[in-house]
């Protein structure tokens, strides 16, 4: 859950200082909340509560 909280973090950050143009900016936030989806749904999988 961490990634997808820094990923949410950089979009909200990137919005207040106006980054919004940067496709680099908005893709990175992207990419974390992304992996940070997949990697905490494997986790509950393996750990047998999903």
């Amino acid at each position: 859950m961490a990634l997808v909280f820094a990923g949410a973090i950089l979009l909200i950050i990137s919005e207040l200082v106006g980054w919004t143009r940067y496709n680099s900016v908005l893709l990175t936030s992207l990419f974390l909340i992304i992996i940070g989806i997949f990697l905490h749904v494997r986790r509950i999988k393996r750990s047998g509560k999903y």
